[in-house]
């Protein structure tokens, strides 16, 4: 019956209700509520005495059933817990958000604006911002960076003081969003930076161009494992390129020394 609720197939629960001696537990309200069925939810309030969790509404809010959450908030006494609004709030109901936070007391976490700045839902980070107090941490820059989410990125840089890590540029270069970072590089307020992960990461994943950015503008470079990752990985534009690059820098180091030697 609980499995029977959650895919919401009324019919059947119907009729293990009236023929099967095994019933259901709470958790058949709380995971029809989660999926967003309301018949479902309605029939196990009338007929059945288990009831649910705070659960229902948690995973009503994660999943954006709106209608769901006014039925439960209205007709049960369960509430909620920080899960509702942060995992709206991660997965961009903005609607549900605003819901919780007008009809409940229960709140918010930094995880509300860190993870809906990690999936790009700007909308919601900056209501969060004008609405809520918890504010976000630096997972928030550095997630929306990792991600490709630039205009996040860029609003959380103006907007917040809490900033991001070398975790951010590190994690856009693993993605291949030069773009990302680019504006973490030239950015007066951004002076994180970056670590030898960033080239490392890139030729992990293939990004060459990235690398080729990185290699003019930044300072950190690459370690072997920046080689060892693309091989491994088959990418091999960027292991002709590192070759290449330690080629010839092998001939300018013969160079300089060959020119010490002849200053002696």
């Amino acid at each position: 019956m609980n499995q029977a609720a959650q895919g919401g197939y009324l019919q059947i629960v119907e009729w293990l209700h009236a023929n099967r001696k095994e019933g259901c537990t709470r958790a058949a309200m709380s995971l029809a509520a989660g999926s967003g069925h309301l018949n479902v939810v309605k029939w196990l309030q009338a007929n059945r005495t288990e009831g649910c969790t705070v659960d229902a509404m948690d995973k009503a809010a994660q999943n954006g059933h709106l209608h769901v959450l006014q039925w439960l908030h209205a007709c049960r006494s369960e509430g909620c817990t920080v899960d509702a609004m942060d995992w709206a709030a991660r997965d961009g109901h903005l609607e549900v958000v605003q819901w919780l936070h007008e009809n409940t007391t229960v709140g918010c976490t930094v995880a509300a604006m860190d993870e809906a700045a990690r999936n790009g839902h700007l909308d919601v980070v900056t209501w969060l911002h004008e609405n809520r107090e918890e504010g976000c941490t630096t997972n928030a820059l550095n997630g929306a960076a990792a991600n490709g989410h630039l205009s996040v990125v860029q609003w959380l840089d103006k907007n917040r003081g809490e900033g991001g890590t070398t975790d951010a540029m590190d994690f856009a270069s693993k993605n291949g969003h030069l773009e990302v970072v680019k504006y973490l590089h030239f950015s007066p307020t951004r002076k994180e930076g970056c670590t030898t992960n960033a080239m490392d990461y890139a030729a992990h994943n293939g990004h060459l161009e990235l690398m080729q950015w990185l290699d003019a503008n930044r300072e950190e470079g690459y370690t072997r494992a920046a080689v060892d990752y693309a091989r491994f990985y088959d990418q091999v534009h960027v292991v002709a390129w590192l070759r290449n690059k330690e080629g010839n820098k092998k001939q300018c180091d013969r160079n300089l020394a060959f020119q010490r030697c002849r200053s002696i």
